[in-house]
């Protein structure tokens, strides 16, 4: 079994070899030019962009739409003005399908996009002052988002991913009752072209999002990631996703950070106990950061060593 084909297995739960892992380089993305730069720019929605230091993405700094108040009078860019580029059709033509998994990107997708646009405090202070503006809003991102997504499905993408973080440290940045009823019926409208098709819909949300997974499974979402090992219960995320919706990440990232490698190697062993049972899991870091290399070898070494099928489940209740 080669590593695409268990990495599928894993993600539907249909009895992987192994754990799959988030180095193996089975996925691959591209986006569409004109969405999203690693510099400082003004995108087309009219958000400026600020890159603060040479290793992070960019921040949005410039918030064009600071009210709802003329939300009829604020433009949505055109989702066709996106560019196929010469160098995206080259990356098409020569990917290997057999070997990889390709995936149609969107950073910042929904919830980042609309705060991205007014600015984080009049964007959370709106659900309550302009709640119908606000659902107006939403549901005009969402049309821009769906061709976005159409387009992706006319060159026969795998599946999608995005960045979409709703949550911090300890909860949800919006109570579960708000993203019901703002979010959900959004989400579902753009996802429903690809759960027709049968793609894969990678989540993309830091955080603690523990909630919320079962809405997400309902709308068919396929792998939620990053797992944030210190934001949620992973054995109760296990317990709610089993089956139904797979689980990346998982491994702490603070601890990659600082080690050591032996707690590195406890950690490891523990999120695969807690969250591989089954089928439904890749591990890899609940982060993206410059970890040392001795920690990040450690990490791997040991989640190639424990992490082959059949393992023994860490949570009573799937045992």
């Amino acid at each position: 079994m080669d590593a695409k084909e268990n990495l599928l297995r894993a993600i539907y739960f249909e009895d992987p070899e192994y754990v799959p892992r988030t180095n193996e380089g089975v996925c691959v993305s591209f986006q569409f030019e004109g969405n999203f730069k690693n510099e400082t720019w003004t995108d087309k929605w009219g958000v400026h962009w600020v890159t603060t230091r040479s290793d992070m993405v960019p921040f949005p700094k410039g918030n064009p739409l600071t009210s709802l108040e003329h939300i009829d009078n604020f433009v949505i860019p055109d989702p066709d003005s996106l560019q196929l580029t010469k160098e995206i059709k080259g990356f098409l033509t020569q990917v290997d399908r057999d070997k990889h998994l390709v995936f149609g990107s969107l950073t910042y997708f929904m919830f980042e996009r609309a705060w991205a646009l007014m600015g984080m405090d009049n964007f959370l202070r709106s659900f309550f002052t302009h709640p119908n503006e606000m659902k107006q809003l939403l549901h005009r991102i969402a049309d821009f988002n769906i061709r976005v997504f159409e387009r992706y499905l006319e060159l026969d993408v795998d599946g999608v991913n995005f960045s979409e973080d709703l949550g911090h440290q300890r909860g949800l940045m919006i109570s579960p009752k708000f993203f019901r009823d703002f979010f959900v019926p959004e989400y579902r409208r753009c996802f429903r072209p690809l759960v027709k098709e049968r793609k894969i819909i990678d989540f993309h949300s830091c955080g603690r999002v523990q909630d919320v997974v079962e809405d997400l499974i309902n709308i068919g979402v396929t792998v939620l990631n990053p797992v944030q090992a210190r934001a949620n219960d992973t054995s109760l995320l296990k317990r709610k996703c089993n089956g139904k919706m797979a689980l990346k990440g998982g491994v702490d990232s603070h601890l990659l950070m600082l080690g050591p490698v032996t707690e590195i190697e406890k950690e490891v062993e523990k999120a695969i106990a807690t969250l591989a049972p089954g089928g439904g899991y890749i591990i890899g870091p609940d982060q993206t950061m410059p970890f040392p290399q001795e920690n990040v070898e450690a990490l791997w070494r040991k989640a190639i060593s424990y992490g082959k099928y059949p393992i023994k489940a860490n949570n009573p209740s799937l045992g």
